[in-house]
């Protein structure tokens, strides 16, 4: 028999059995294998091979197990070589495209995305549920005629959020972010689509008029409380997600796509009235939450998948001093035992930016507040008609948007570059107390002046402060991030709104609210909103030291994970 390679390969027809014909590469390796091998088996001495191998076993035996073993050792070297070889080059060339190209495919934009989708759905829909209250809250037959109803309705909006923040505070604890988002969203598009089928109902079977009120006012509490809810929501992921550094430059991109689409959906009320009505416009909104709570979830799913999910976050909280002293054996006292007030009460004893915020909070939405019912005077006295002022309403907030999203599309992008939030907190009340003083010397307001005063705060809101807030809670920890800011986004701004509120019912009952009065009373608060952004600044850190702040909390989140 012969000793060669092809000899081999007849006196061992099995071995086409422990080579698969889809082995392509591996074949070549076999045959140049054995060609080496074989070279060598003819130079090497008779005694020196028979030294290694087993007294049973023939030479020919001995050089086909050398041969597939050093062929097997030769493919798998190559193939590992050619794998860190195309590695290297997909670095090489994600190094060369830039970070730009790698956005899109990263999980963690998509989810920021996805979450912003949802936040613009969430406002697109809010336009369709906020105008059509507002018309049926000033209507003539079945809402409310009295002045002093817009602001004591007001004033019940506080008590009414404690409640939604208590629930949302239970499912954040018990089931984490992702759920309490999913269910305070499914109870909103209950809420909402009860409310609309029942006020309808009551409107077509001729019900005494003190039903469809208990049901507008009950519905006009919940329009005013569950925009927060539900917002403070998405900008606590998209903050949790997105670095200081990264929120500098792409909060204002989201905020500008947020404010696009709620001008394109107030720029539908006007068309859409007529053929829904006030009662399907409100039932609209609950289309749009059903898509909110969808692309939420991704966002949602997309963090766990890709283990960036805020959850986590949620192990690695630090503890308030009560709670250090209360641990034993190392382990602290449950939250929950302590109580939410407790619990409320040792986060801001903890967090002092969140001290300052929430008097922020306090004066901000105060001044909308007294901005808000003015409007809502100035409008139900020059325009009687319930659905042409919906329309009005409609359009003025379409172009609010939309002066919103030019601002953070082309100017806010670029200034942020540049400016230090700090400092943007310290000049953003100037132009309100520009319009809120041009209030203050005129004898007769008029709707277009009380309008420009209005839109001026909500396009600074929407585009300016919208950021800068969210920038402010990206260097703290998880519970402030989202228990915190519920805490001012639900009941801080609500408190805030319903204390002028209850000013403002007692000052109507003693008649000093007409619109020249409400227009001075604007002016000393709009001073006091800028003297709490002030001294808010002093406290914030540059966006250097943010950036380290985060990075810190995310390391200590997957020092807990390992």
């Amino acid at each position: 028999m012969s000793c060669t390679p092809a000899g081999l390969f007849q006196s061992h027809p099995s071995l086409s059995t422990l080579l698969p014909s889809s082995s392509a590469l591996i074949i070549p390796a076999v045959a140049h294998q054995a060609s080496r091998l074989y070279a060598r088996y003819q130079a090497y001495p008779e005694e020196d091979l028979a030294a290694v191998a087993d007294d049973n076993k023939p030479k020919q035996q001995l050089l086909l197990e050398t041969t597939l073993s050093s062929a097997a050792m030769s493919t798998t070297t190559k193939h590992n070589d050619l794998d860190d070889d195309k590695d290297m080059k997909i670095k090489k060339d994600d190094a060369v495209s830039g970070s730009t190209s790698n956005k899109f495919s990263d999980p963690r934009y998509r989810a920021v995305v996805s979450m912003a989708s949802a936040m613009a759905l969430h406002f697109g829909g809010y336009e369709f549920f906020r105008n059509s209250c507002l018309g049926l809250f000033t209507s003539s037959e079945h809402g409310f005629s009295s002045t002093a109803a817009f602001p004591l309705a007001n004033a019940c909006v506080s008590p009414f959020s404690i409640l939604l923040l208590w629930g949302y505070g239970q499912q954040l604890d018990a089931k984490g972010p992702r759920v309490a988002l999913r269910n305070t969203t499914l109870f909103s598009i209950f809420f909402i689509g009860t409310a609309s089928a029942a006020l309808w109902f009551c409107n077509t079977t001729e019900m005494p008029r003190i039903c469809s009120q208990s049901l507008i006012g009950l519905t006009f509490l919940f329009q005013n409380s569950y925009q927060y809810l539900l917002y403070t929501q998405y900008w606590s992921f998209v903050g949790s997600v997105l670095t200081p550094d990264e929120g500098s430059r792409w909060f204002a991109f989201l905020g500008g796509f947020t404010s696009m689409v709620c001008s394109l959906f107030g720029g539908l009320v006007p068309y859409l009235l007529p053929y829904t009505g006030l009662y399907g416009l409100m039932s609209a909104t609950c289309l749009t939450l059903a898509l909110c709570l969808v692309t939420g979830d991704h966002a949602y799913e997309l963090g766990e998948r890709h283990n960036f999910d805020p959850k986590e976050q949620m192990k690695a909280k630090p503890l308030s001093k009560q709670q250090e002293q209360q641990g034993t054996n190392g382990q602290p006292t449950v939250t929950k035992e302590s109580g939410r007030i407790r619990q409320a009460l040792d986060l801001f004893e903890r967090v002092p930016t969140l001290k300052a915020l929430f008097v922020e909070v306090l004066s901000w939405q105060s001044l909308n507040t007294i901005l808000g019912v003015s409007f809502v005077t100035a409008l139900k006295a020059g325009i009687p008609d319930d659905l042409a002022r919906s329309a009005y309403s409609g359009r003025f907030y379409s172009y609010v948007n939309g002066a919103s999203a030019i601002l953070q599309f082309l100017v806010l992008p670029t200034f942020m570059k540049f400016a230090e939030p700090k400092w943007i907190w310290r000049i953003m009340p100037l132009f309100p107390l520009t319009f809120c003083f041009l209030q203050v010397l005129q004898n007769d307001l008029s709707l277009t002046l009380v309008a420009t005063a209005m839109f001026i705060s909500k396009v600074t809101d929407y585009s300016v402060r919208t950021v800068v807030y969210n920038m402010v809670y990206q260097p703290l920890d998880f519970e402030s991030r989202y228990l915190g800011k519920e805490i001012l986004g639900v009941f801080g701004s609500r408190f805030g709104k319903s204390g002028m509120s209850l000013v403002l019912s007692g000052l109507t009952a003693l008649g000093w609210t007409n619109l020249q009065g409400l227009g001075r009373l604007s002016f000393g608060v709009v001073a006091v909103w800028l003297y709490s952004t002030v001294s808010l600044s002093r406290l914030l850190p540059t966006k250097k030291e943010a950036q380290l702040a985060a990075e810190k909390h995310r390391n200590m989140s997957k020092k807990k994970e390992q």
